[in-house]
């Protein structure tokens, strides 16, 4: 949906990113289990995730089910007035935090959003589903 023009989403207006929304489906749970299962296999925690370049917040939602706290970051307004309105609740039941942070802001988007990653520090999963669009079907390891 982004042209080459507007490869971050930046200049979607409401409509626009409302649309992106509701075409752009989340992935399989069967996806989200297979990462949630390496990262604990791994040691990981499930205190803080980050998702870089979230969109409407498809994936943050989906994979906040499974953290104490979780933020989306995105450099698009839009998409991020978009994930607001569209809230979803972490594990510990607290509200999900979107900011407006480009790649190069980052740090700062993390900390503002999420005072609580300094406490602990750092963040315990960075993803970035919805920054990355794939066009064919690629299957899971059995």
């Amino acid at each position: 949906m982004s042209s080459l023009s507007d490869p971050t989403f930046s200049t979607y207006d409401q409509h626009k990113a409302q649309r992106y929304a509701e075409s752009r489906l989340s992935y399989s749970a069967r996806l989200y289990n297979t990462i949630i299962d390496y990262h604990i296999k791994s040691h990981g925690q499930t205190i803080t995730l980050v998702d870089v370049g979230c969109g409407p917040g498809n994936a943050t939602r989906d994979l906040a089910r499974r953290f104490d706290h979780a933020v989306g970051l995105d450099p698009s307004v839009e998409m991020i007035n978009r994930a607001i309105q569209l809230g979803g609740r972490t594990k510990s039941d607290r509200q999900l935090r979107y900011v407006v942070s480009t790649a190069d802001e980052i740090s700062h988007g993390i900390t503002e959003a999420l005072p609580v990653v300094k406490d602990f520090g750092g963040v315990d999963l960075l993803t970035a589903a919805m920054a990355v669009s794939v066009d064919q079907h690629v299957p899971l390891p059995d």
